[in-house]
């Protein structure tokens, strides 16, 4: 689907990162798996060729690729991050503090991966989902699953512009 460069140019491109065994760190593939759903379903708020979403699972590097030839406006990272917030908040993350933070666990640091994308797309968003555990073993908790959802209507109904940014 993604091979060759006759890739068709996406407005919007959703990478959902995390482990879905560890809790609440599952959140970015949840919301990804949503999205893929959702644009597949050909929703009236989700035309395919204007969004894709995929599950990168703890390896988003594995898809620079994908980024690559699909050359995004709009690159969304969906990740559990400790932000010191309640359970279930969301914030965008700005590019100074994503080092800083206690982002889920991956093979590479998050940050390195950003600045990578940052040149292959127009715009590059993190949106960090406060999680309430992340345990090997256990599945979403109640709060960071109705995070998800919600992320998934804000980013369906174009609205990412509305989300609070992380002070």
């Amino acid at each position: 689907m993604f091979e060759g460069d006759h890739a068709e140019r996406v407005a919007t491109l959703v990478l959902g990162v995390g482990n879905p065994m560890k809790g609440d760190d599952g959140v970015g593939p949840y919301v990804a798996t949503r999205l893929a759903s959702a644009c597949a379903d050909g929703q009236p708020a989700v035309p395919p060729s204007t969004m894709r979403a995929i599950d990168c699972g703890t390896t988003p590097e594995n898809y620079t690729s994908v980024v690559r030839q699909l050359r995004p406006d709009v690159l969304v990272i969906i990740d559990a991050a400790e932000m010191g917030l309640g359970v279930g908040e969301f914030r965008i993350i700005p590019p100074d503090r994503v080092g800083a933070l206690g982002l889920s666990t991956h093979s590479m640091p998050l940050s390195l991966f950003m600045s990578y994308v940052r040149g292959l797309a127009s715009k590059v968003v993190l949106l960090g989902v406060q999680p309430l555990g992340m345990v090997f073993g256990t599945g979403l908790s109640a709060e960071v699953t109705a995070a998800g959802e919600a992320v998934v209507s804000v980013i369906t109904q174009g609205k990412l512009g509305e989300v609070g940014v992380l002070d």
